[in-house]
């Protein structure tokens, strides 16, 4: 055999192989096959990446969760503080405050992480979380929408188990009570602040009384002297028409009935009882003065769901790792597996091929 005959067998024997091995077509049935010969290993990978995304898991911090569902208090249980306002109304003094205000309240401190660590420090727990309010339903094509928008849920988010319920629980007793002890301190400045109008606009007005009482003392002293200078010791009547100028007192009284009437000004030490305006002012004053201290004993939410037992929140993620990391040993597996057959298959091929 010669030369070229060899060359052409083997040019032949690599054609054959080189087609065989860019066939457009994938036999899955021969695949699965080659798959299923080395199941042992490919089932022992798998459980290594498995155990590894298992560790993995195990390492992954946990996140627990308590939670509870509240829902604002109804107008027609603020009848106590409706009460009160009623009675303030009457003095013209306005409270303002409806539910939506004391709820909105009670969530700006429920979120507050200064109001959460003053929690904590004052009840002396020690503890690693957020507190987290939120609503109910945020999506608004959802169907349970419109009788849910008012509700919030309140959580409780810590990497430890122990003790969340309980530290709910007393963080929204902690809230509800700073709030009401907002609410009453806005409700004492309220009544103050009146209490200070009202006492800065009596003192004004009886200082004015007094400025006028003054002026009254002093144009009788000033008729008076005048009268005496006249000789006009009894009224005289309107005959002779005279006054003293911007006075309102006339020396034709005489000096007899002016002196009475400057005896009586001067007499005159509680101006309240000569003067309505000055009267009404003090009536206005002595009725808030009166006015006892305020203490609002309310709650500003109802209980839809009391703050619930630890609940795990990324079970599902810790989950998820494990199975992903099974996905891929298996899938890296069954590569390997093939790829080995494929290269073992063409080393084969190239080392059954003559020599030259």
């Amino acid at each position: 055999m010669n030369a070229s005959s060899t060359d052409n067998r083997k040019f032949s024997s690599f054609e054959q192989c080189n087609l065989s091995s860019n066939k457009d077509e994938i036999d899955l049935i021969e695949l699965s096959s080659i798959a299923f010969k080395s199941f042992k290993l490919i089932f022992f990978i798998t459980i290594i990446f498995i155990i590894f995304g298992l560790a993995i898991s195990l390492f992954y911090p946990k996140q627990w969760v308590s939670s509870a569902i509240v829902s604002p208090v109804s107008d027609n249980q603020l009848q106590s503080l409706d009460s009160f306002e009623s009675s303030l109304s009457v003095l013209g003094i306005k409270l303002n405050i409806v539910s939506e205000d004391l709820f909105t309240e009670f969530r700006k401190y429920f979120s507050s992480q200064t109001v959460f660590h003053s929690y904590l420090s004052s009840s002396k727990i020690e503890s690693v979380g957020t507190m987290v309010i939120g609503a109910l339903i945020t999506d608004k094509k959802d169907p349970g929408f419109d009788d849910n928008r008012n509700n919030y849920v309140l959580t409780y988010n810590s990497n430890i188990d122990s003790g969340l319920k309980s530290v709910l629980d007393g963080y929204i007793n902690y809230v509800d009570r700073q709030t009401v002890d907002y609410f009453n301190k806005k409700i004492k400045f309220t009544i103050d602040t009146y209490k200070k109008a009202s006492a800065d606009e009596y003192q004004l007005a009886l200082h004015q009384a007094e400025n006028e009482q003054k002026v009254r003392i002093q144009q009788l002293e000033y008729a008076i002297s005048i009268a005496k200078a006249a000789g006009l010791q009894k009224p005289i009547g309107n005959v002779l028409g005279i006054q003293s100028e911007n006075a309102n007192y006339p020396i034709s009284w005489g000096y007899d009935a002016l002196s009475r009437q400057l005896e009586i000004e001067k007499s005159i030490i509680n101006l309240t009882i000569v003067n309505s305006d000055l009267l009404n002012k003090k009536l206005y004053l002595d009725k808030i003065n009166a006015l006892q201290p305020v203490v609002l004993d309310i709650h500003f939410f109802n209980y839809l769901q009391q703050p619930s037992d630890p609940v795990l929140q990324n079970s599902k993620k810790r989950l998820l790792i494990i199975i992903l990391f099974g996905f891929i040993g298996f899938a890296g597996s069954v590569v390997f597996v093939l790829v080995r057959h494929y290269i073992h298959q063409r080393q084969n091929s190239l080392l059954a091929l003559p020599k030259e």
